[in-house]
């Protein structure tokens, strides 16, 4: 009878202690996914963050370009014919439009006493200068106080003129000089420019470019020529 009791101790005791056994032994398949959860949030956490889509910012604008002068460089076509050594030009700050045409204006004015000697429109458009009188009104450049023919005249050295019985032909070799031929060639040369004048570099022979664009030669040949 001993021994039987001993027998049912010994197995409640086994019983017991596979019970304990399983309890404390880990769920390998809960393991398992616990541990791929892991990886995968670590992974997820090191993973470059992708740049969200942005509006492209370089859009291209449709800008006007103006083909206007500016005022600088329409300061610089009246300077090419005013003695920047005894005048002033000074903006007009006027904002001068004349049938739709638009002006830059300028008061040119002595240095030595800063009294003004006139005023100068310049065409936004074509560079043209005009005599500025004042209130809008504006006239021939010709009626400029300081106007100077032998600087102003916008002399075109180019073309085929004619006396009447004699012709006359000049091609332009640069600005500042061209060559003339005379009834085909039978006369001619080469001339230097200066302003609306021009001389011959070998002989006494000038030319004189008259506000109408005819063409006086003096000297060893004379003549009156028109295109």
């Amino acid at each position: 009878m001993k021994k039987n009791i001993v027998s049912a101790l010994l197995a409640l005791t086994c019983v017991f202690s596979m019970t304990a056994c399983n309890k404390t032994k880990p769920n390998s398949s809960s393991s398992e996914t616990e541990a791929k959860t892991s990886t995968q949030t670590e992974v997820s956490s090191s993973a470059p963050t992708q740049p969200e889509d942005k509006q492209d910012t370089n859009q291209d604008t449709n800008k006007t370009v103006s083909n206007e002068l500016s005022v600088s460089e329409a300061r610089s076509i009246v300077a090419e014919t005013i003695d920047t050594n005894t005048y002033l030009i000074l903006d007009g700050k006027t904002n001068l439009e004349i049938d739709s045409n638009k002006y830059h204006t300028f008061i040119i004015a002595n240095k030595s006493d800063n009294k003004a000697v006139g005023q100068i429109a310049v065409d936004c458009k074509t560079g043209e200068k005009f005599n500025y009188k004042g209130e809008n009104t504006i006239e021939d450049y010709s009626n400029f106080k300081l106007y100077d023919p032998k600087v102003d005249i916008q002399a075109n050295w180019e073309g085929i003129f004619t006396d009447g019985t004699r012709t006359l032909e000049l091609l332009p070799m640069d600005d500042k000089s061209f060559e003339y031929m005379i009834d085909d060639g039978e006369d001619g040369g080469i001339a230097q420019v200066a302003g609306n004048t021009a001389k011959d570099i070998s002989r006494d022979v000038t030319f004189t470019y008259g506000e109408d664009g005819s063409i006086t030669i003096s000297g060893e040949i004379t003549g009156v020529f028109t295109r």
